[in-house]
């Protein structure tokens, strides 16, 4: 019997009782080569190694906890980044205003166009430009 039919055998011994005659045949193998003798205690360590492992486990809940991390980080993130433009609010309504006041002393008129800086010539011409753009085509 060669090598690769005794593990066959030793194998199937794992799982099931053999026959006389084939638990003779693996015994006798087993006695006369020492390699199958190694690889079959092999087999029983890497058998009784997987027996005792402990299957892995994320434990209960796993899912649920992951999705509340990641609303908590959300949260956490729309915080910072709304915290960090809240610093700048004030000083931007400032510079605005101050544009406007700027604009306002500068402006010969009080009209709305010509506090938020626009002329009425300028206007007029963005107007004329958009009607001969609809006649050229």
């Amino acid at each position: 019997m060669n090598i690769s039919d005794s593990e066959e055998l030793f194998l199937r011994s794992l799982d099931a009782e053999l026959s006389e005659g084939d638990d003779a045949k693996l015994n006798a193998a087993l006695q006369q080569n020492h390699e199958l003798k190694n690889r079959s205690e092999q087999h029983v360590q890497l058998r009784e190694f997987l027996i005792r492992k402990e299957v892995d486990s994320f434990g209960p809940f796993f899912a649920e906890r992951i999705a509340h991390r990641i609303s908590q980080l959300k949260s956490e993130f729309d915080y910072q980044i709304f915290f960090f433009f809240k610093k700048y609010q004030l000083l931007a309504a400032g510079i605005i205003i101050a544009l406007l006041a700027i604009n306002i002393l500068v402006s010969d008129q009080l009209s709305i166009k010509s506090i938020l800086g626009f002329e009425e010539e300028a206007i007029e011409e963005v107007i004329s430009i958009d009607v001969y753009s609809n006649l050229i085509k």
